[in-house]
């Protein structure tokens, strides 16, 4: 780590149009950790039963959430026939921002009770209510993301090698699962007067644009220990640009009630990557 630190010398400017694009990013990503969806606010997942499944504090609730601002037995979840219907039965429970009202729940529609934001997910033969809590003391803890130094000299050129078409590739996960992703191809760059590269998968909600699972000689001590995630930009004639300054933790580093994908050996550098987000609490 020394060497390549003494290789490295002296940090570097990022180029105005992109640190104005790492300052509106940092900035929605903190708005995103304080908001009702927050990872810090995130609990594992309540399973809905067949018929009703009813939601409060008190002790005979089969969704048990005991804890100030959830009413006893204040909603109840009603499953049958591959639906799922919401009945209030106190004032206190909104639908979709609204003052909710008995009848069927939309897939994704979202439940306030309280402290507690639920999403109905998991499809007909599995229905589930996601959750988050914005009571948790890991939410009312938080104070902001922790960043290393910003350094020009870890945005580089790349150019992207494509896989064939529908390789995937299997990746272990941080609740010890395996994980398919549909893998891109390999994104090539030099840095500190190294030939390095890594491999690119595709992800969620960002299609065209590159997502990078990566470890370095950081983890565990700046950074988050299992690895950190990058997104790159969609390359254009087999060109784009790698830049680390817009690493960002998994989920996991705030909740365990997530599970992230690892990085793959191919994407384990040997040298650190001193910049990006920086570790976080420990959940």
């Amino acid at each position: 780590m020394v060497l390549w630190t003494v290789t490295m010398g002296l940090a570097a400017a990022l180029p105005p149009e992109a640190m104005a694009e790492l300052s509106r990013w940092r900035a929605e990503k903190d708005a995103e950790m304080r908001g009702p969806f927050s990872p810090l606010s995130r609990e594992p997942a309540r399973r809905l039963a067949p018929d009703h499944n009813v939601l409060g504090s008190g002790p005979s609730d089969a969704l048990r959430f005991d804890r100030p601002g959830v009413p006893a037995s204040c909603v109840d979840f009603v499953v049958e026939g591959g639906r799922v219907e919401v009945v209030p039965l106190m004032p206190v429970v909104e639908v979709d921002g609204a003052p909710a009202t008995a009848g069927p729940l939309r897939w994704g529609g979202r439940v306030g009770v309280g402290p507690l934001t639920l999403v109905l997910v998991g499809g007909p033969s599995a229905p589930q209510l996601s959750v988050n809590d914005a009571s948790l003391p890991s939410m009312l803890a938080y104070r902001g993301l922790h960043y290393l130094p910003i350094d020009g000299r870890y945005r580089v050129a790349a150019t992207f090698e494509p896989a064939d078409t529908g390789r995937t590739l299997t990746l272990e996960t941080s609740t010890g699962g395996r994980r398919l992703l549909p893998l891109r191809g390999k994104l090539h760059f030099r840095l500190a007067g190294r030939d390095l590269a890594l491999d690119a998968f595709e992800m969620g909600d960002r299609p065209d644009d590159l997502f990078v699972i990566f470890k370095d000689a950081t983890n565990g001590q700046e950074t988050y220990g299992t690895g950190r995630f990058l997104w790159v930009n969609r390359p254009a004639g087999g060109k784009t640009v790698v830049d680390f300054n817009f690493a960002w933790n998994p989920l996991c580093a705030y909740s365990h009630a997530f599970s992230c994908p690892l990085a793959p050996p191919e994407n384990r550098l040997p040298a650190p990557i001193p910049v990006g987000e920086g570790t976080y609490p420990s959940p």
